[in-house]
């Protein structure tokens, strides 16, 4: 990783003096710092074409228009390279979810390091944003995870790492591992490491083929490193094919489109199609949410749930699995019964229905029946 340029200008700003002295430290007395106590500042420097880089806390107690501030100077100075910092903390997380969609090129770190030297670099007015993390944003929006798994795909959206402690990361959002790996078995996703590992791909990937950026660049950016805890480029490409099942050369030709498409897949592949999730046993039973009714849409089935003001629209096997379901059979009951009546194999028809019922689950549209097992989503 190329060290921080000599003549950097950086504006930091943070209500937090911990926070504050912690890039002082790592920027070093060669660096032309600015410590700034909030955004009316921040914008005169850049307007004025006086820094380079703006390193913000994420959540400002004492400038609560701080985001606009961002905004503003993402349009007024596209040239300024605009990095949030965040705490591993919901309200962080969800200021940071905000600030993304109303700042698609902004970028973030939770702490100094090579992630943040990389990111911390002149850009030039209309260059491609410098993570992928706008787009992982996106794919992590439209995957069934709920409860605590979506703060920790946040995280893994917001700062991409193949290589950052999944109990580490647990323990600060309140999770044991175990309970944190729970609520991805719901949905029958991916475990909490492959989706880790996936996001550290998807972002290795924009950042060799889209920003050209060295591998060895990549590995430290991304967190690819040797069990030495050195930068490892040699394994960038393996990593790379092994968490996207694709490689560098077809990911070339299909540009961020094939990036995002290849992550989209890989974030809702089962974590071991051979051996069903403890969740799924045949004896489980589901039933639907208290406030949750059933309201005919064109040739579909609308699920809707008033007092939460959320909605989702049944196929026809949607529609015949909610008929057998709020009925009280249980989940191999379930899978019988629509088998024999659409004449589809077992296994097929047992797969598409732990799809729908994991979505159904985390939108909170059904639940377990209590008393079974002590699994994810609070039962």
């Amino acid at each position: 990783m190329r060290a921080l340029e000599p003549a950097l200008r950086i504006a930091l700003v943070f209500d937090d003096e911990r926070d504050r002295r912690r890039y002082v430290d790592h920027l070093g007395p060669q660096k032309r710092v600015h410590q700034i106590p909030g955004g009316d500042e921040l914008l005169q420097l850049g307007m004025t074409g006086a820094i380079d880089v703006a390193v913000c806390g994420v959540i400002n107690r004492t400038d609560p228009l701080l985001p606009s501030a961002l905004h503003h100077l993402s349009l007024v100075a596209p040239q300024i390279a605009v990095i949030g910092v965040f705490e591993p903390s919901p309200p962080s997380l969800e200021e940071a979810v905000e600030l993304l969609h109303d700042i698609p090129t902004m970028s973030f770190v939770s702490r100094p390091g090579g992630r943040f030297d990389y990111l911390a670099r002149r850009i030039r007015a209309g260059a491609p944003a410098r993570t992928f993390s706008s787009w992982l944003l996106q794919s992590i929006e439209r995957v069934p995870v709920g409860g605590p798994a979506f703060p920790f795909a946040i995280l893994q959206a917001l700062h991409p790492s193949c290589a950052a402690s999944i109990p580490e990361q647990a323990r600060a959002l309140g999770l044991s591992r175990r309970n944190l790996e729970r609520w991805f078995q719901g949905p029958d996703l991916c475990s909490a490491g492959c989706f880790q590992s996936v996001c550290g791909a998807a972002e290795a990937a924009y950042l060799r083929l889209i920003l050209e950026l060295p591998a060895r660049e990549v590995a430290l950016a991304v967190g690819i490193l040797t069990r030495e805890g050195v930068e490892n480029p040699q394994a960038v490409p393996r990593t790379i094919r092994n968490a996207l099942r694709v490689g560098l050369e077809e990911l070339r030709e299909a540009g961020v489109q094939g990036v995002l498409d290849a992550a989209d897949v890989a974030l809702r592949s089962s974590r071991d199609p051979a051996r069903a999730p403890v969740q799924w046993e045949p004896g489980m039973r589901f039933v639907a949410e208290r406030d949750v009714i059933a309201v005919p849409a064109d040739d579909k089935i609308l699920l809707v749930s008033p007092g939460a003001d959320r909605e989702y629209r049944l196929d026809p096997f949607g529609h015949r699995a909610w008929e057998a379901l709020v009925g009280g059979v249980t989940f191999a009951e379930l899978v019988v019964r629509l088998a024999a009546e659409r004449s589809d194999p077992l296994p097929s028809v047992r797969a598409r229905l732990m799809v729908l019922l994991g979505e159904l689950l985390v939108r909170r549209f059904v639940r377990r029946e209590r008393g079974h097992l002590k699994v994810a989503n609070g039962d």
